[in-house]
């Protein structure tokens, strides 16, 4: 998985932050292995959230949580969510499916046209409304998925199989 390449970024960035202070790169290096180390293993063990864990290691007003300030006023959560949502749209397009999934995303929008409408049959077509910009790219959309309807100079194969990301409970309200 990515999660790995998240924690060695925050590692490399704790590390030249520790050599930006004045510590040598060793052991700046030394000190945030055994700082993440220490904070997983104990993590672990009491098994308690990591905000209850975080709390109790943080003073009021203390160094700690001006830390901690500057990294949600970063929006350090954030930046870190949309990161792994990022990973995840990737890896669904890497597999060929529709990476509008998640925060800021438009879901699909399916439209079912009448088979008689385009190409004379009675089979219903469904299109994903929110991934055609005009008639005519709608029409190169449902051309492959209509028998008898070719598009351009070249003939086409009906589809076999099922259509991936179709979501019967959203077309039967429309």
């Amino acid at each position: 998985g990515s999660g790995p390449a998240y924690i060695f970024l925050l590692m490399e960035a704790m590390i030249d932050a520790g050599v930006h202070m004045g510590f040598s790169r060793e052991t700046a290096t030394t000190l945030v292995h055994h700082t993440l180390l220490g904070s997983t293993k104990f993590a672990m063990e009491t098994g308690e959230h990591p905000a209850v864990l975080r709390n109790s290691v943080t003073s009021p007003a203390g160094t700690t949580a001006s830390a901690i300030y500057e990294l949600e006023n970063g929006k350090f959560r954030t930046v870190i969510k949309d990161a792994i949502w990022a990973c995840y749209r990737r890896s669904l397009e890497m597999g060929g499916q529709s990476s509008q999934v998640g925060p800021g995303r438009q879901q699909p929008s399916y439209g079912i046209i009448s088979g008689g409408v385009v190409g004379g049959t009675d089979s219903p077509v469904i299109v994903d409304l929110n991934n055609v910009a005009s008639v005519e790219e709608m029409a190169e959309t449902i051309a492959p998925m209509v028998p008898g309807v070719e598009s351009g100079h070249h003939p086409r194969e009906p589809p076999s199989g099922e259509m991936r990301g179709f979501d019967e409970d959203h077309a039967e309200q429309k």
